[in-house]
């Protein structure tokens, strides 16, 4: 009975040992990356007559800025060279103030600085188009010289 109880005692030891070396584990690290998408599209120079009837307001719709990101919080920055004044090529002196809007971000915005936009989401993959214009006023009793009134817009996208 002995010799049972002790073979009987191995097989335990034995099978026991088997099923105890049988279950391991161990990890795997997974990382992704994706890639920055952020790029600013902006529309063509633009040129048009002004009209100078007492009071006319002048619109010029300029064209389609697009924004594709894919990094949160970013906004969109417009500067003006001229301060929000388009100016007389000849005589610097002559300016015509106007107001800008930029979409659903911008309405009748003053140009006398650079105006920034609220952070804003990730774009869809498409981008978003922000509809560019200006609007100015001419003036009721005076002419504007005649020549020709110039500025220049920096758009400047960024993020955190």
């Amino acid at each position: 009975m002995k010799k049972f109880s002790f073979v009987a005692l191995f097989a335990i030891v034995a099978f026991g040992a088997a099923f105890a070396a049988t279950t391991q584990n161990g990890t795997v690290g997974l990382t992704g990356t994706v890639a920055e998408t952020f790029t600013l599209s902006v529309p063509a120079a633009f040129s048009q007559a002004m009209d100078d009837t007492a009071n006319k307001v002048n619109t010029w719709t300029i064209g389609d800025v697009g924004v594709a990101s894919n990094v949160k919080s970013w906004t969109i920055t417009v500067g003006s060279t001229n301060s929000g004044y388009l100016q007389n090529s000849v005589d610097n002196t002559e300016k015509v103030q106007y107001s800008m809007s930029l979409g659903s971000l911008a309405t009748d915005q003053s140009l006398s600085s650079a105006w920034t936009s609220a952070a804003q989401a990730r774009t869809a993959k498409g981008g978003n188009t922000y509809a560019l214009s200006i609007k100015f006023t001419a003036a009721a009793n005076s002419y504007w010289q005649a020549g020709t009134y110039t500025d220049t817009l920096t758009l400047t996208i960024t993020h955190n």
